[in-house]
């Protein structure tokens, strides 16, 4: 059951990169675009949120068991035209409660080629030696 909904948020997430946004309009095509941009902002939120336990064995494989936020969707793109292989870089930070300063970034790179479960492709670990504001 986890793995059909995941594949359907998947599969929505890569119909939503690849579609015009009018398709995705409630009203006229002329109509106003909040409603588009909400919804394409919720299906990119359901992708990222698909990935939080894969992203959370990538960080456990580094030792690091702090929260963690997604901070960025860096890119996203079909692998293979006509399939349902996608490759998706994310930037993800590291902490320990709200007001601490984060410890970890990580550029996470995930694809489903030729599985049903997204792999690592890539990891990139920088040590954060200044805070955000």
């Amino acid at each position: 059951m986890l793995q059909k909904r995941l594949t359907t948020v998947l599969l929505a997430s890569l119909l939503t990169v690849n579609a015009p946004p009018q398709i995705f309009a409630m009203e006229s095509v002329n109509g106003p675009q909040e409603n588009v941009q909400a919804q394409c902002d919720v299906l990119r939120d359901a992708f990222i949120w698909s990935l939080f336990d894969p992203i959370g064995k990538v960080l456990a494989g580094y030792d690091d068991d702090r929260q963690f936020m997604v901070d960025k969707l860096v890119e996203i793109k079909r692998l293979e035209q006509g399939q349902y292989y996608w490759e998706a870089t994310l930037k993800v930070t590291t902490f320990e409660g709200a007001h601490n300063p984060p410890y970890h970034s990580y550029t996470v790179t995930f694809t489903n080629l030729f599985s049903k479960q997204p792999k690592v492709v890539n990891v990139q670990r920088t040590e954060r030696t200044t805070y955000l504001q």
